[in-house]
């Protein structure tokens, strides 16, 4: 018999590094917060080491693209969405079209999210764009 209990909802946060910047900061904060309210989340940088690796909860999935740049990381990124099938994917500004671009590539219908690096208006809009259940 199939379990009735849905399944969490998966979220990939993209990151061009994991350098301790606040912008970075807040999103490893998010990641804590999504954790929290029960989503399956990952971050993914291109360049797995970082001050703020040690910050990350170790129920928060890590994923190292071994890259060295964001630039260089749309094709591994495309690996990840199409091996892990996020509900949605969620960047910063600055690499739109690294998410943009990984989601084609994956042939994702994912909704990308662009963080602003605010958490609450963050967890808004992944709320708002998430797919609803039921």
């Amino acid at each position: 018999m199939p379990s009735l209990t849905p399944a969490p909802l998966a979220i990939i946060l993209f990151q061009p590094d994991l350098a301790d910047r606040p912008d970075r900061r807040s999103a490893i904060d998010l990641a804590h917060e999504l954790q929290r309210a029960g989503a399956a989340v990952d971050v993914v940088a291109p360049m797995g080491g970082g001050p703020l690796r040690a910050e990350l909860d170790p129920t928060v999935g890590q994923i190292d693209l071994a890259k060295r740049h964001a630039a260089t990381s749309p094709l591994a990124l495309a690996r990840v969405v199409a091996e892990r099938q996020p509900a949605l994917l969620a960047v910063p500004r600055e690499v739109v079209w690294v998410g943009r671009l990984a989601l084609w590539l994956a042939r994702s219908k994912a909704p990308l999210v662009v963080l602003t690096g605010e958490v609450k208006a963050d967890l808004a809009a992944i709320r708002a764009a998430a797919p609803r259940s039921g």
